[in-house]
């Protein structure tokens, strides 16, 4: 039994806190790219379910559903990272109207990400018809995390019959790139 009086000698401190700072070094990296991996998913699901739902929304209100991101006045073509609005557009235009249901407002829990739409048609915003198709307007999501480090980049592909899928693909160093092979871009 020790000594109530007795302490731990410097030199032992000394030695548990060099042990300690070192194996912390090892971990903290690891668990910083896990965070920045978890909320760039976080944003990924956030993006695919908000589409599945415009979708499922269009077929079953038989009309247009819009899916845009919303600035403050409630219009659309803001950041894609903030709020996003899905709404019923009878009449096409992209803007939701008094008379036109809004059916869901989505909100960003993690909007220190940056997300970049890209279609066919250059529009900012995205439609689904009746028959869940897209209003032509095929494209991709690129979501980058705050940090803007390509490594961590996620690109998210729909294609005309308004299907979302994940694209996985890779370069040889491990970074993610595009259809084309050119590396995603933050």
């Amino acid at each position: 039994m020790r000594d109530l009086s007795s302490g731990y000698s410097t030199v032992e401190m000394i030695i548990v806190l060099g042990i300690s700072l070192t194996l912390m070094a090892f971990v903290i990296p690891p668990v910083n790219a896990m965070l920045i991996r978890s909320k760039t998913t976080s944003s990924i699901n956030r993006l695919v379910a908000a589409v599945n739902f415009t979708r499922h929304t269009a077929v079953q209100y038989h009309t247009v559903a819009t899916l845009c991101a919303t600035k403050a006045n409630g219009k659309c073509g803001a950041s894609w990272a903030g709020e996003l609005s899905v709404f019923l557009d009878r009449n096409s235009n992209a803007r939701h109207e008094p008379d036109e249901k809004l059916i869901a407002r989505i909100s960003n829990s993690h909007s220190d990400s940056s997300v970049t739409w890209r279609a066919f048609q250059n529009k900012r915003y995205l439609q689904m018809t009746p028959m869940g198709y897209t209003k032509f307007q095929n494209g991709n999501f690129v979501v980058c995390p705050a940090n803007a480090n390509p490594k961590y980049a996620r690109q998210i592909l729909i294609n005309i019959q308004g299907r979302v899928r994940l694209n996985r693909s890779v370069d040889e160093a491990g970074h993610p790139i595009d259809r084309k092979g050119k590396q995603l871009r933050c």
